[in-house]
């Protein structure tokens, strides 16, 4: 076992080696002054390679992968900062001269918020932990502790996440109501606490009712009643997410047609998938709301109204998938047949089944399961019994 597993890794590190070998590389040429000139020993860092100013401060990149990115500088007793650059292979790029600003407390937290908006997490966490070291007793170390709780979340370090959030939270920071919907998060999508995200969730309505986020909250709380099957309180959930508006409120609306269906209410449930369809037609759920308004009526017994729902999926998404990849429009035509099973039109469906099997062989259910299975069973049982 373990010789098998040697030769695995030389295969892997070789395929790496050729890989990483046929990368084009170029250059990166500049220099960085200080507040009394030319900055020595400054590190400049940039795709995996790093160097350091000379005397005049100067420097020089070699070897770094050709495209887009960001170079960064760094220096004790000032404040870093990056820059984009584009580098073309074998060819060296020339940057206009960079200034560093001497440390200080608002460049400092100005750096931390840039680093932070531009994904840099990791350098985020580092430079708002210097700032909170340097400056503990800062009018914003609130805010300081809101980017480092933020960046931690980033990361996936949900509880370490919470623990630098929770201050902030109870907080007048004007990141509290932030603080307190990421420690919701948190919970939720990261820890999958659902419960206790749920309770997290609670508190940013009651104390946060004119938040931008509420909307996101009602939206997120729903779905973690959901996971537990609190379908009742999903639904008041997410019909508060829809009252919010915006992007929230939109994909609540499907949300709660869900709820309903999950509750047995399928006529309610028919309408509000019609609805997002109809307000919301070219969106990545819109065919699966299609689908599913066929299904609705399906449940209801409305077999007419479910007939041209499934007939309108394959006509409007006839490419339409469902989040796993697998295709919607055999299924739709699959209960296209149902429907004119149950509508007394037993040729009309025998021939929708024969055209899946023509035009989807291999057709699956969302769950991955044999579709083409059933398929052929609904075209013997009508040979058997109506043809």
């Amino acid at each position: 076992m373990k010789r098998y597993l040697v030769l695995g890794i030389v295969v892997v590190l070789l395929f790496l080696t050729g890989c990483l070998g046929n990368v084009e590389k170029g250059s990166i040429e500049g220099e960085v002054w200080g507040d009394n000139g030319p900055l020595a020993g400054v590190l400049v860092e940039a795709g995996g390679v790093q160097t350091v100013t000379n005397g005049e401060g100067k420097f020089r990149l070699e070897n770094v992968p050709a495209g887009t990115t960001f170079v960064f500088f760094s220096a004790d007793m000032y404040v870093g900062t990056f820059k984009q650059v584009t580098v073309s292979p074998n060819e060296t790029v020339f940057l206009p001269a960079v200034t560093l600003l001497p440390q200080s407390e608002g460049a400092l937290k100005e750096y931390v918020f840039l680093l932070y908006e531009n994904g840099f997490y990791e350098r985020a966490l580092q430079e708002a932990g210097a700032f909170l070291n340097l400056y503990p007793g800062s009018n914003d170390v609130f805010d300081i502790w809101f980017i480092k709780g933020a960046s931690l979340f980033e990361l996936d370090r949900y509880l370490e996440a919470v623990s630098a959030l929770e201050p902030v939270a109870s907080s007048s920071s004007d990141f509290a109501d932030d603080a307190q919907y990421l420690i919701a998060k948190s919970f939720g999508q990261g820890l999958k606490d659902y419960w206790k995200a749920i309770v997290e969730y609670q508190r940013f309505v009651a104390q946060y009712p004119q938040s931008e986020l509420l909307g996101n909250a009602y939206y997120e709380m729903g779905d973690c009643y959901y996971i537990v099957g609190e379908y009742v309180k999903a639904l008041s959930a997410y019909e508060n997410a829809v009252n919010q508006g915006g992007e929230a409120g939109q994909k609540a609306l499907y949300s709660m047609a869900h709820c309903l269906y999950k509750l047995e209410f399928y006529n309610r449930a028919a309408s509000r998938f019609l609805e997002y369809v109809e307000k919301y037609p070219n969106t990545d759920l819109s065919d699966d709301a299609q689908y599913f308004a066929g299904a609705s009526f399906y449940k209801a017994s409305r077999f007419s109204e479910a007939l041209s729902a499934f007939e309108a999926c394959v006509a409007r998404y006839p490419q339409g998938k469902w989040y796993n990849g697998i295709l919607i429009a055999p299924a739709a035509l699959f209960h296209k047949g149902l429907c004119l099973e149950k509508l007394g039109r037993y040729r009309e469906a025998y021939e929708v089944y024969l055209g899946i099997v023509r035009d989807y062989p291999g057709a699956k259910w969302a769950d991955g399961s044999s579709l083409i299975q059933n398929v052929y069973f609904r075209i013997d049982w009508l040979k058997q019994n109506f043809l």
